[in-house]
């Protein structure tokens, strides 16, 4: 299947010569007769290209010609198991080995235990209502050689629990899901998203009322890390093993930092705040909700950099040693989306508006990923 761009302004001819191969404890073995898809991404225009199988090695080959908007972005997936794996954005005009390597894996919706790498809560100062905005950001780690999904709607391949009082729950943008991909049924928050080998983080905000605290979280499995970032400087933090590193400032603001490593399931942190007694006694800020966004990105960035110089995660041989880029998840989320498409080439005029807007968000949030990543944010 090829699907020209109909543009006269074209530039040179780009290659990409690559591989479709699956991870196993044994190493890489090559995936022969599989689908691999060219994408396009650009203000003007998105969607597929091009399309090849890989041949008896799992190799396969494009050859293009960048065409329209100078911006665009091109990349490379494959969909195996029902899950798609894309590659980065290809940037050079010929791109080889590892930059054109699609590793996939085989999928078991039997039970796989994901393991708690890093859990950070952020708790803001009170709004003008009494509610407390609470942020939660797991670092979830998939130590196998397969990719785990979900047996069926009713069955998440992991659960968090929320505080009894907790409201307005909401999946935090930044995170790696997108809406669906997590489910809130009473206190448990179900996650219904594959979840290949390595690292994925799920992120959401709730909020809580005055009368929560003081809160006991239980620690209901082992835990790597743990960060608590707490706005009042007076708030008390006990239950498990905790150590004060200097504070984070973001947006003007000021958040205690407290961190504990290698904590075993059953232990319960307690966090006791102070009350907000009128104006006077404490100036609350009717923006916290998005300091305590920021304050997320701002401790994943410093946790990541910590464990890399510090305790590097445990990790299957054909692991990647650093976390997948934003980006790189938005752009799996692009081919999904893309070869959803694809299965059903005649919609109608709904379907298509859908399929486009959906598409035009995606671009959006990859230009602001990649925008961070370059460090223009």
């Amino acid at each position: 299947m090829t699907l020209p761009e109909q543009h006269a302004d074209s530039g040179a001819v780009r290659r990409v010569d690559g591989r479709v191969v699956r991870g196993t404890r044994a190493g890489q073995t090559p995936v022969p007769e599989q689908w691999v898809v060219l994408h396009r991404v650009g203000p003007d225009r998105a969607g597929p290209l091009d399309s090849t199988r890989t041949t008896a090695a799992g190799r396969f080959s494009f050859r293009y010609r960048p065409t329209g908007d100078t911006t665009a972005l091109y990349f490379i997936s494959t969909s195996y198991g029902g899950v798609v794996y894309p590659s980065a954005p290809l940037r050079s005009a010929r791109v080889t080995g590892d930059d054109a390597t699609l590793v996939v894996f085989d999928t078991t919706s039997g039970p796989v235990r994901l393991k708690v790498g890093g859990r950070h809560l952020i708790i803001g100062a009170a709004q003008p209502n009494g509610m407390r905005p609470i942020g939660e950001v797991y670092d979830l780690q998939n130590d196998t050689t397969v990719t785990v999904v979900a047996r069926d709607t009713l069955t998440p391949v992991w659960t968090a629990h929320l505080p009894a009082a907790a409201t307005n729950f909401q999946l935090n943008a930044s995170g790696d899901l997108a809406d669906g991909a997590v489910a809130r049924r009473g206190s448990s928050v179900g996650l219904f998203a594959p979840v290949s080998p390595g690292i994925r983080q799920l992120a959401f905000t709730y909020e809580l009322p005055s009368s929560a605290f003081p809160l006991s979280i239980p620690l209901e499995q082992p835990i790597g890390v743990l960060e608590v970032l707490v706005q009042e400087s007076t708030a008390h933090v006990t239950g498990v093993p905790l150590r004060e590193l200097a504070p984070v400032n973001t947006e003007g603001r000021t958040f205690r930092r407290l961190l504990g490593q290698d904590l075993s399931a059953g232990s319960v942190v307690r966090i006791d705040l102070p009350h907000v007694i009128g104006a006077a006694r404490e100036k609350v800020y009717v923006g916290v909700a998005i300091v305590v966004l920021a304050a997320m990105v701002i401790a994943l960035i410093v946790a990541a950099r910590r464990g890399a110089s510090r305790r590097p995660l445990v990790r299957s041989a054909f692991m990647p040693e650093i976390d997948e880029p934003a980006s790189q998840r938005i752009l799996r989320r692009i081919a999904l989306l893309d070869a959803e498409r694809e299965r059903v080439p005649s919609v109608d005029d709904a379907s298509r508006a859908a399929y486009d807007a959906e598409r035009e968000s995606l671009k959006r949030e990859l230009a602001t990923a990649l925008a961070a990543e370059r460090g223009e944010g």
